[in-house]
């Protein structure tokens, strides 16, 4: 096999494997939306966490901001014997003769609310391959749903680059919902990242921030109160053309509550607490064709829910650290074994059950096994397809189909 072809295949891995992302903020703002208020429609088990890392193989976030890419990635499997697990994303912008752009974009993928969809239209003004001004919305056949989202970017010569946004949710809601429901006051998202080129490293940064929403649900009889507030940061360091070493954070806080109507003040009927971190390092050897790397997960989270546990007593606790270590090797021309093996502890105790009236208390060891080959479709793009059936060690059972796509338009 050509050396040279695929020392730039792993590297292309090892820069677009990452947009799958825990969705927080890396790629693009996290609006509100109002079917969270419902919660989760599925509950964490033992494994849940464990397995969404092993089907994203490198979580840490890329350097290259979504609004300068075009091309689809898409990673879904079986996280359990009925869920299924899945991100995507796609976008399509072109560009003309005269300085305008149109674009869509599409994502499909799951936070801590649970599973969602967001599509959006885009137009404006772009100058050059530096800047652009733009207007997407996501436009829905029930205008209450619409919502509007003002973009700012710009790129720099030396590689450092700007997002902005400011997103309108649901914003003719009130005008045109056939409900008496109504929005006391109105979802609102401020958003911004950045990226930065040193000598040798790269800084990027995010931040996400839902404004206090008030949603007075007239059916339910309960008025709604939401905000959340959600932040990363990425370092990359090259460690003399021999190895990179890789660490991202990232957090989440956020409430939510509910009164009931028509006298809000007498007290909430119940709140939501919510707090999320999560930590990623890694150390990739890249002086060889054969590239390895040995990483980290930790995550931290707790939700204090009033309908499930009272007092300071979490409903649903997670404190897991997984380490993993992989290898890379090539098996014919086009073809890339890349076998992963994932150990770690977890302590879970979960009473925020939506499918089972009982509660989860459990803690042990960990580890899964991923032997994920790699087929290119092409070298110039570096579109691919990986595979990826995986095994539980901790209890010698399959762990999960995991199919990815990447390609780029």
């Amino acid at each position: 096999m050509n050396y040279r072809k695929y020392c730039w295949l792993t590297t292309s891995f090892c820069l677009i494997t990452p947009m799958a992302q825990a969705a927080l903020g890396w790629q693009g703002p996290e609006p509100f939306r109002l079917e969270r208020l419902e919660g989760r429609s599925f509950d964490y088990n033992r494994e849940s966490f464990l397995q969404r890392l092993s089907f994203t193989e490198q979580p840490l976030q890329g350097a290259t901001p979504l609004w300068q890419q075009n091309g689809w990635y898409g990673t879904g499997g079986s996280s359990r014997g009925k869920e299924f697990y899945i991100h995507s994303q796609l976008q399509q912008k072109l560009t003309f003769e005269a300085p305008v752009f149109v674009g869509i974009r599409h994502k499909r993928s799951e936070d801590l609310d649970g599973a969602y969809d967001r599509t959006l239209f885009g137009a404006g003004y772009q100058s050059s391959q530096h800047w652009d001004l733009g207007l997407w919305g996501e436009v829905n056949s029930a205008k209450e749903d619409m919502d509007l989202q003002l973009e700012a970017n710009r790129y720099f010569a030396d590689g450092s680059w700007f997002s902005g946004a400011l997103v309108f949710a649901d914003v003719f809601y009130n005008n045109k919902t056939y409900s008496d429901n109504r929005y006391q006051r109105s979802p609102l998202t401020l958003y911004a990242a950045g990226g930065k080129d040193f000598s040798g490293h790269k800084l990027s940064t995010f931040i996400n921030l839902n404004l206090k929403t008030r949603f007075a649900n007239h059916e339910l009889q309960q008025l709604f109160t939401d905000e959340q507030y959600s932040a990363g940061i990425h370092w990359q360091l090259n460690v003399r053309q021999k190895a990179r070493f890789i660490i991202e954070g990232q957090g989440l806080y956020g409430r939510r509550s509910a009164e009931e109507l028509p006298q809000p003040d007498a007290g909430q009927d119940w709140q939501l607490q919510r707090r999320f971190q999560q930590l990623n390092m890694e150390w990739q050897w890249l002086s060889s064709p054969q590239l390895q790397a040995v990483g980290m997960q930790l995550n931290r989270l707790d939700e204090k829910d009033s309908r499930f546990a009272d007092g300071d007593r979490a409903a649903e606790y997670r404190r897991e650290a997984f380490g993993y270590l992989r290898a890379e090797r090539p098996l014919a021309e086009g073809w890339l074994w890349r076998p992963t093996i994932y150990a770690g502890y977890a302590h879970i105790r979960s009473e925020f059950r939506q499918q089972s009236d009982e509660s989860l208390k459990d803690h042990g060891w960990l580890s899964k096994l991923s032997p994920n080959v790699i087929w290119s479709l092409s070298s110039q793009s570096g579109a691919y397809v990986l595979i990826n059936p995986t095994v539980k060690l901790h209890n010698l059972q399959f762990g999960g189909g995991n199919i990815q796509v990447f390609i780029p338009f």
